[in-house]
């Protein structure tokens, strides 16, 4: 997990980081939220949702980009627009199912 620092080729290489930005700009900062975080995961083909682990997460001058992983194995990457942050009442009703 990544968290207040941009990952390095290092971090992603090692399992720690989902991607490395280079060249990315002067405005590449790691991006202000508490990890790790619970979030969906909108699949825009057909609305479904997915649960993933949020590890990390960078913003540019356009956007703010996310490194996840699956619960069930994998890793992946999106913009912020596609994650949808689970509350602390919504985590709390997933541990007791």
């Amino acid at each position: 997990m990544i968290s207040g620092k941009i990952a390095t080729e290092n971090d992603a290489r090692n399992g720690l980081a989902v991607f490395c930005l280079k060249n990315a700009g002067n405005e590449h900062k790691a991006f202000e939220i508490d990890l790790p975080k619970l979030a969906y995961l909108t699949n825009e083909d057909d609305d479904s949702k997915e649960l993933i682990v949020v590890i990390q997460a960078e913003s540019t001058e356009k956007e703010v980009l996310i490194g996840y992983r699956n619960p069930n194995g994998g890793n992946g990457a999106g913009f912020l627009c596609e994650f949808e942050f689970l509350s602390n009442e919504e985590i709390e009703s997933l541990e007791r199912n």
